[in-house]
């Protein structure tokens, strides 16, 4: 059996030709009209069929498909150039059917946001490609991402929100690259953004206008609808008519020239929106369908096509709280046509193929998991006769990657559209990983050279362990192909009793008169170091968020353990993807925040809290400036007072006590450490600075861009706890320099280094912590050494490794067990124990009805796990 180490693929760059860009002059793309290119010996997905042409030849000519099928069928035109693509996979050029590129530029700040506009309900009239920002460096990620194809619409803040411009990622200018499509004997001019739900009843809250309930929204849409076709018969009518351009796209929609894209999430909302487009005839695309699952019957009944916003964890409003991974699965087993999108910056269009494999973890098949985000979105678009698979005839839209679509270590190598390449590794890698604004000069870190072999493990021979004797009465027995103990990896068997590990043993061992749990892998529960759980919920409503104290910066008082809840909904889903400990801290609004505590995800109390006092949080950067201070330079002098304030308190000994001074003295004595949060190099600097001053133990939090300063961080003796590996880039001022390979650069510089799931203030409202180490492992750190970082690192920061963070006897019964590799995005967590004790169960899960797989949100709560309180 190979190790788990050993099957880390290598990302070799590939060394193809260049190709002139789509943006190259017209003279370059002329004489390129008749060049022929063929690209040999690559697995190709067509998909046209299900099943991959092995060892298969695609011949390009004047940027169009001219052949494609396997090697023995397909006879190379003399002259052409030849590439081979040996060891790689050839896939369709991906189609987003729901993207913000253009209109949401990066870096994500006030001056780059057009996607809505908010100075009235009803906005038929505005058109996303006048908001479409070209040089966008969205743009390019996408193509990082294999994307070629997207419908860009403005945001679901309105009613109606305007014209959706559809395009293909290559050209200077949204002229270049806007296309259209076909269907009925007619030019489909792009789709219409509507929305329902909770997003346009927004639109009125504080303005005390219009709308504030559903039933409002869809009248507001009914009656702008009943407008556009008397406007519509006016014109018929052959009288003069002035001209109404903000009904002229309904009118286009009535005529069939313009899809509805409706945003909606939840059940009812889905259904008013096919109310509508029934009764004024139009064509309608539900976009998100969180809740599509409920209603997939009638959706398949009345032929309704869906376009799933897929992320990997719930909750940020109210109607996102019944997602399943599974909808995919569902919907397209009724019959529903299924497409995938990100709705970028929602998921990263350089992440699309991460987010295929949601669905196809969710019971979908591979090969309709890639259809979504191919030919099926092409159809939604109704661009399926020129793009979407690979046909002779049809556009040269491909990228080639370095394996398996759905895997998370492959990467897309190249994009090519038009026949054109768009994207190539070798010299756009930043726009993949993240870095791209780098300083002209400075370099991303090479990727470490791969993972180094496991030891060996130990054979302990054949021991029988038998339940019905005295000392292993009551045990519990997981048996796996791989246990990763934290540090070594081995087939074994792990006996676990009274929530303690009693026997770890290498090889082959028999288990019996207990019950016996088995896995391909196991690893430690995993731990996050810091995250906002238990602080903040999955409703995002003021009853449920207690993360930030706004009364004052400095809240230096506030502890975690008085507002962390124990049956928070969140913590029943870490649980079941493997999550069993949480270093729940306070948010990022304030300089001092507050001071964290370690929590066991299964807690009926927070009193039964690990850390129940721990760490203190200090912020700095954006976030942080306020009304007061509003400068970097306040929030650094705000916090250097605070200290210097509590180091005189704490040497007077004054006979009133002052509770901000008094949470500030285990700082300043070194028994707490001081998480800074800060995202950008100089604000490290910053608190590395105040560190040194006031001689505290400094721990790194967030840290985007530890990876430029590893060294210094290194000299300084300082740990890293990364903010998600998958981080939006650009998605504010300060993340334009995030780095997927942050996590490894650190770790290979020698810096002490761990990974959370941080702060989401939105959708989703936390991450899966195994998947930001994943995406680590993806970016060539060792991926022990990865699962380390959310296991035993982890323990050790917080000062809980002597019961935590690893396999071995005596230590507490945290195990997760998986059925695949335990970072691929297709790989499920089929048990988690807590304490020796089934928390989740995979196989009870799926027994549950569909509309019972939600969050516990009325019962259950933490320590019944996700079913078994159901």
């Amino acid at each position: 059996m190979r190790r788990l180490a050993a099957l880390v693929p290598i990302v070799i760059a590939l060394s193809l030709p260049l190709v002139p860009g789509a943006g190259a002059p017209a003279a370059a793309r002329a004489a390129d009209a008749d060049r022929v290119t063929a690209f040999t010996g690559a697995t190709i997905h067509t998909a046209a069929t299900d099943r991959p042409i092995e060892n298969g030849t695609l011949v390009v000519k004047g940027g169009r498909i001219a052949a494609v099928g396997a090697a023995a069928d397909v006879t190379v035109p003399p002259g052409a150039e030849v590439v081979d693509l040996k060891g790689r996979v050839v896939i369709p050029g991906l189609v987003d059917t729901h993207s913000h590129v253009g209109v949401y530029s990066r870096p994500g700040v006030a001056a780059n946001s057009d996607g809505n506009e908010m100075s009235g309900p009803v906005q038929p009239g505005v058109r996303a490609i006048d908001s479409f920002n070209a040089d966008d460096p969205g743009i390019k990620m996408a193509l990082a991402g294999g994307v070629t194809t997207a419908n860009v619409m403005p945001g679901s803040g309105n009613v109606i929100g305007g014209q959706t411009v559809y395009v293909k990622y290559r050209g200077r200018s949204v002229e270049e690259m806007r296309v259209t499509g076909r269907a009925w004997g007619k030019e489909i001019l792009g789709g219409l953004k509507m929305a329902n739900g909770e997003n346009p009843k927004g639109y009125g809250r504080g303005k005390g206008v219009a709308p504030f309930t559903r039933m409002k929204v869809a009248a507001m849409q009914r009656e702008t609808f009943q407008k556009a076709k008397e406007y519509r018969a006016k014109l018929e009518g052959g009288g003069k008519v002035d001209r109404d351009v903000a009904l002229e796209p309904l009118v286009e929609v009535l005529d069939g020239k313009r899809t509805v894209h409706f945003h909606c999430h939840r059940a009812d909302d889905l259904l008013t929106a096919v109310r509508l487009s029934e009764e004024f005839g139009f064509e309608l695309v539900l976009q998100h369908a969180t809740e599509g699952y409920r209603v997939a019957d009638v959706l398949a009944k009345k032929k309704i096509p869906v376009s799933l916003t897929l992320i990997d964890s719930p909750g940020g409003k109210a109607e996102t709280m019944g997602l399943l991974e599974e909808n995919a699965a569902i919907l397209n087993s009724a019959g529903v046509i299924v497409t995938i999108n990100t709705d970028d910056s929602v998921t990263e269009s350089r992440f699309l193929l991460r987010t295929g494999a949601i669905a196809a973890r969710g019971g979908m098949s591979e090969a309709d998991a890639l259809k979504a985000i191919t030919i099926r979105a092409a159809k939604l678009l109704h661009l399926d006769h020129r793009l979407g698979s690979l046909e002779k005839g049809k556009d040269a839209d491909f990228a080639v990657l370095s394996g398996s679509p759905f895997s998370v270590y492959t990467r897309v190598e190249q994009t090519w559209i038009d026949g054109q390449k768009v994207f190539d590794v070798i010299p756009d890698r930043g726009y993949q990983t993240g870095g791209f604004a780098l300083p002209a000069g400075e370099k991303l870190p090479t990727p470490p050279p791969g993972p180094r072999p496991a030891p060996e493990a130990r054979d302990l021979g054949t021991p029988t362990f038998d339940g019905n004797t005295p000392e292993l009465k009551g045990a519990v027995a997981v048996t796996a192909e791989f246990i990763h103990t934290g540090g070594r990896v081995f087939p074994g068997v792990i006996v676990a009793k009274d929530g303690k590990i009693l026997h770890v043993v290498a090889g082959e061992a028999t288990a019996k008169n207990m019950p016996i749990y088995k896995a391909k892998h196991v690893t430690p529960g995993l731990i996050d170091p810091f995250c906002s759980a238990g602080l903040s919920g999955a409703w995002n409503s003021p009853a449920d968020q207690d993360q930030d104290e706004t009364s004052d910066p400095n809240q230096a008082d506030l502890r975690a353990l008085d507002g962390f809840n124990p049956r928070e909904p969140l913590l029943d889903f870490l649980v079941a993807n493997g999550t069993t400990v949480v270093h729940a801290t306070p948010g990022r609004v304030n300089p001092i925040a507050g001071r964290g505590g370690v929590f066991r995800a299964d807690g009926t109390t927070a009193d039964s809290a690990l850390v129940p006092v721990g760490a203190l949080v200090v912020n700095l950067g954006e976030s942080s400036k306020g009304k007061s201070p509003t400068t970097r330079m306040g929030v650094a002098a705000l916090v250097r007072k605070a200290f210097t304030d509590a180091d005189a308190y704490r040497t007077s000994k004054p006979a009133a006590k002052n509770p901000k001074h008094e949470a500030l003295v285990p700082a300043l004595e070194g028994k707490a450490n001081v998480y800074f949060a800060a995202h950008r190099r100089d604000d490290i600097q910053t608190a590395l600075r105040i560190a040194a001053e006031f001689k505290l133990k400094p721990v790194i939090a967030l840290g985007t861009e530890g990876y430029r300063m590893a060294e210094e961080l290194k000299q300084a003796g300082v740990p890293v706890v990364v903010h998600p590996t998958m981080l939006r880039a650009g998605g504010s001022i300060e993340t334009m320099h995030a780095f997927t390979g942050n996590v490894a650069a650190l770790d290979a510089a020698g810096v002490p280094v761990t990974v959370c799931t941080g702060f989401e203030g939105y959708v989703p409202k936390t991450r899966v912590l195994r998947y930001e180490a994943a995406m680590a492992a993806a970016a060539g750190m060792d991926r022990e050494r990865a699962l380390s970082a959310i296991t035993i690192n982890a323990a050790k920061l917080l000062g809980i490794d002597k019961e935590y963070g690893s396999i071995e006897v005596s230590k507490v019964a945290d195990l997760v067990l998986y059925d695949g590799d335990p970072f691929e995005h297709t790989t499920h967590v089929t048990h988690t124990l807590l304490r020796g004790k089934v928390a989740y169960d995979r196989a009870e899960y799926l027994k549950l009805p569909f509309e019972r797989r939600v969050l516990p949100l009325l019962t259950g709560g933490s320590g019944t796990g996700c079913c078994l309180g159901w």
